[in-house]
C-alpha cells in the first residue's frame, strides 16, 4: 500500500483504541504526525467521511452494541463512548440514528 494507507491505518487503529477518550481531530492528525487539514482531507479522500464523521460513526457503533447487549445505563453507555455529558451523547446519537439510546434500545434489545 501506499504511504496514504499506512496513514489512513494508523489513525482508524488510533481511534479504535482511543474512541472512549476525549479525543479530538487534531489528536489524531497529531498521532500520525501530520497537519490536521492535510490529514482531514487524505482521510477523506481515502475514507469517504471526515475524521471527526468517522470518529462519531465509531463510537455511535460501540454504544448500540452495548444498548443491545448490556444493561448499563444511558449515561454509561455515553461515558463508556467519550461522551460523558448524557445529554450530548443523547443528541449526537439522535442525529445519527434519527431515535434516543433509549428508544433504539427498546426497538433492537434482544433475548427478552
Amino acid at each position: 500500500g501506499t504511504l496514504r494507507d499506512f496513514y489512513i491505518r494508523e489513525a482508524t487503529s488510533f481511534i479504535e483504541q482511543n474512541f472512549q477518550n476525549d479525543i479530538s481531530v487534531e489528536d489524531i492528525a497529531a498521532f500520525c504526525n501530520l497537519n490536521r487539514s492535510y490529514f482531514g482531507r487524505i482521510f477523506r479522500e481515502a475514507v469517504g467521511k471526515s475524521p471527526q464523521e468517522f470518529l462519531i460513526s465509531y463510537r455511535m457503533t460501540r454504544a448500540t452494541e452495548l444498548l443491545k447487549l448490556t444493561e448499563l445505563s444511558i449515561g454509561d453507555i455515553g461515558n463508556a463512548v467519550g461522551y460523558p455529558n448524557q445529554l450530548h451523547f443523547s443528541r449526537a446519537f439522535r442525529s445519527v440514528y434519527g431515535i434516543s439510546p433509549r428508544q433504539w434500545r427498546a426497538e433492537n434489545k434482544t433475548g427478552r
